[in-house]
């Protein structure tokens, strides 16, 4: 405080001293340049007085050219002290008599001037010329010539500058008492203001006050305000310390690990949660220590993801591994979301890592539920596909052992069963027998395939199919995954539909829509005219366990079909109608041309259900 103390006084103290002195600089300067101005005009007047008497008394001399005379009248001013040279000149301005002071006896010759003026005076240097007529009955007879110096003046000013400091010595002195008494009123007051503040801000106590003082004037005015705003900022810390300790409690007691990060990424604090299971500290997690418990062989894309999502403020969200305290992984789905500030800047990223290990265990063994349910349906029309066949090759076996001369032609026939049998068996076949890596796949094709296991129901119903596909219609892929999603969408479609129901089926190269907009692919379409799906049943048919086909189906075809699609990093869509005499469900299924493109773009499964009404 003492430094406070010192640098307020000083600055009030010399702003006194400057403010007091200044003003007597100015008084004193406007008196010294007044007194120079009617200094100079006394002593011209003076010197004008002794000139004229000096000329009144030097006209005898000039008259009757008596020289003594002369010299005798200027030897008068020697009483003046300044007065070091005069002379009396006669008409022609020849010399006649002088007076020196000093040792020079040399005259002077008279200063050119306007002889018709009446006289002259001039002021140059440290000296003061006159000249002086002498008139005799109205005319002029001679000159008188005095030269003074200035030293009058000095020594004047030498007495007011002596005058001046007396002056301006007791002033600033007076001054300084001056100040030091107002100090009490004004700087004591704002020093005390400044220790309370270096106070609250040291120990961070917004309940300390600032002292009031008695004077209700601006000083008294600032101490109240500084004291309401310590007011105010001791109710906001209180709510934000109240807020922080409510949200730290929440972060605790939600199931999920909770974690927030600065602007760039770094990690600045996690919940409890995720320290229970990962054994770290807050000191091993700092910045980027979160690395430490990721897959090394999975925390390069995880890596490049975040920084992505932190360059462009897009929501992060990714699936990956994390070790935990017994060293063992489990599986995370992570969502992160951008904070931002009133200007729209971000400011931080909080985050939650989900334990999904169990959730993909379960929905491991559902899909398992659902292809060993499909296989059962598919079993049921194998059998019924191949029962038409083999009673084919029965009777024609039948045949050929009666009609022996027709052998050739039964066998033949039934040589040409076989391989429809062959045909479905292997089209069955393909399936369950998938490739390891996605490979091209021949659209075209499997759309024949799957028609053909199924062209037993759509005979049977009487269902008038129209397929809009050409041939060489290829993107790449799991081909017995994508045998599976046909095979749901046109057991679907079939079982939808009543008899003589119609069906289309078409596939064309497009672009995607949404999030696929630029990747090319491969459009397919199943419509039908069947039951259609109410609006409010729609929106659930890709949930599990979800049928609207009450105790037929298992509620499992369109989840998996669902999760099908989005392992090709494709896009299903459906739009279904109720409408009385225009009934009816399209299934809209996009698949990339390339796995490598759509997996960089980051896109994945979407969905979008449309009911008309």
């Amino acid at each position: 405080m003492t430094r406070l103390r010192d640098s307020l006084s000083r600055k009030l103290t010399a702003m006194n001293l400057l403010v007091s002195g200044g003003a007597l600089m100015l008084a004193s300067t406007a008196l010294f340049a007044y007194d120079l101005v009617t200094f100079r005009g006394t002593l011209l007047s003076g010197t004008t007085i002794q000139a004229q008497i000096i000329a009144a008394n030097s006209v005898s001399p000039l008259i009757f050219n008596d020289a003594k005379s002369a010299e005798a009248t200027l030897s008068a001013l020697r009483t003046t002290q300044h007065i070091i040279y005069a002379a009396v000149y006669t008409l022609n301005g020849e010399f006649m008599a002088g007076y020196w002071r000093g040792q020079g006896r040399e005259p002077l010759p008279l200063p050119p001037f306007n002889r018709e003026s009446g006289g002259f005076s001039k002021f140059e240097g440290e000296k003061l010329d006159l000249v002086q007529t002498i008139d005799f009955q109205g005319k002029t007879v001679g000159f008188v010539y005095i030269r003074s110096d200035l030293g009058a003046l000095s020594e004047r000013w030498r007495t007011y500058g002596v005058i001046l400091l007396s002056v301006l010595g007791v002033s600033l002195v007076a001054a300084l008492v001056l100040s030091r008494i107002a100090q009490r009123k004004i700087a004591r007051p704002v020093l005390r203001l400044a220790e309370t503040a270096r106070q609250v801000s040291r120990e961070k106590n917004y309940m300390i006050r600032a002292q009031l003082t008695e004077d209700q004037d601006e000083v008294g005015l600032l101490v109240e305000s500084f004291n309401d705003m310590l007011h105010e900022i001791q109710k906001r810390d209180t709510a934000l310390q109240e807020s922080e300790s409510q949200f730290r409690v929440l972060a605790d007691s939600i199931p999920q690990m909770a974690w927030m990060t600065d602007k760039e990424g770094a990690a600045s604090w996690f919940n409890r949660r995720w320290y229970d299971y990962t054994g770290t500290t807050p000191e091993e997690m700092e910045g980027y220590g979160w690395e430490s418990v990721h897959d090394p062989e999975i925390l390069p894309k995880v890596l490049a993801t975040w920084k992505n999502c932190v360059r462009t403020g897009q929501p992060y969200e990714i699936t990956f591994p994390l070790r935990g305290a017994d060293g063992n992984f489990r599986l995370f789905l992570t969502l992160a979301l951008p904070v931002r500030d009133a200007h729209g800047k971000i400011v931080r990223w909080f985050g939650t890592n989900t334990d999904v290990t169990d959730q993909r265990r379960s929905e491991e063994a559902l899909r398992q539920t659902e292809k060993l349910a499909a296989t059962g349906r598919l079993a049921a029309s194998i059998a019924h596909e191949i029962n038409n066949p083999l009673e084919a090759v029965t009777n024609l076996v039948y045949l050929a052992r009666i009609q022996p001369s027709n052998l050739e032609k039964y066998l033949k026939l039934a040589d040409q069963e076989l391989e429809r049998i062959a045909q479905i068996t292997k089209n069955t076949l393909g399936f369950y027998r998938d490739t390891a890596s996605p490979a091209p796949v021949d659209i075209s094709e499997i759309l024949e395939e799957v028609v053909a296991l199924y062209s037993r129901k759509l005979n049977f119903k009487r269902i008038r199919l129209q397929s809009e596909y050409g041939d060489r219609i290829v993107v790449e892929g799991f081909p017995g995954e994508i045998r599976q999603i046909f095979a749901n969408l046109l057991s679907n479609a079939i079982e939808a539909m009543s008899e003589k129901g119609r069906l289309r089926i078409g596939a064309k190269q497009v672009h995607g829509r949404g999030n696929l907009t630029a990747i090319p692919g491969v459009r397919i379409t199943f419509l039908d005219n069947g039951t259609g799906i109410p609006p409010e049943r729609i929106k659930k048919i890709f949930e599990p366990f979800y049928t609207t086909k009450k105790d037929v189906g298992t509620g499992l075809g369109l989840w998996l079909t669902l999760g099908l699609v989005a392992k090709h990093h494709g896009q299903l869509r459906v739009r279904s109608s109720v409408r009385p005499g225009r009934t009816g469900t399209a299934f809209s299924l996009f698949l990339p041309e390339s796995q490598e493109d759509s997996s960089k773009d980051g896109s994945g499964s979407t969905t979008k259900t449309e009911a008309a009404s």
